[in-house]
């Protein structure tokens, strides 16, 4: 990895980490920089607001996300059924390396709130997943339902209003995934 990139990348993982403990809507670059072990100046040469500072961690997030998602389709059928048990898969992957954590999650959320143009990424992440659902045909209802299900149990944690024990989420998940595979 070149010095540049491997500083971005600490950069954002520094931003991450800070997010996380104190909230993405309370960074700032002094802050990040100092996590990051580098100067003001270099933070600014990689990210020159907060506003392209938050807008490179989506950027981070949604490259992680899209790895996770094609690793997951490697090993599932190139199908409807295969295509949501991957999303299932990844989906259930990111929560156990705990890349959503509730208040990263809510700050993310109250920062977009502020600058709208954050939510690009995702919007365009989402329509795509639209579309592969919408290859399910007849069954796309089902699909979506699936999707819609794993979206409230991603807010529902992430704005801690889900009081689920471990063996009530596992068992929501196993009914997930048999939905899923039975597209």
């Amino acid at each position: 990895m070149s010095g540049r990139s491997d500083t971005r990348k600490r950069i954002l993982e520094a931003a991450e980490s800070l997010s996380q403990r104190m909230g993405a809507a309370h960074l700032t670059l002094d802050a990040v920089a100092a996590e990051a072990g580098v100067s003001k100046g270099g933070l600014l040469y990689h990210f020159p607001s907060k506003e392209a500072l938050l807008g490179g961690m989506v950027e981070h997030h949604m490259e992680q996300h899209r790895r996770s998602l094609e690793a997951a389709r490697a090993r599932h059928p190139d199908s409807p059924a295969g295509y949501m048990c991957a999303y299932l898969e990844a989906q259930m992957d990111e929560q156990h390396h705990r890349l959503h954590e509730p208040h990263a999650v809510r700050s993310f959320i109250a920062a977009a709130v502020n600058t709208p143009s954050l939510l690009e990424q995702p919007r365009q992440l989402e329509l795509e997943h639209l579309t592969r659902l919408r290859a399910a045909g007849p069954r796309f209802i089902d699909a979506l339902l699936i999707s819609l299900v794993l979206d409230g149990l991603f807010f529902g944690e992430a704005f801690e209003l889900l009081d689920l024990d471990p063996a009530e989420r596992k068992a929501l998940l196993e009914a997930l995934q048999a939905r899923a595979s039975a597209l």
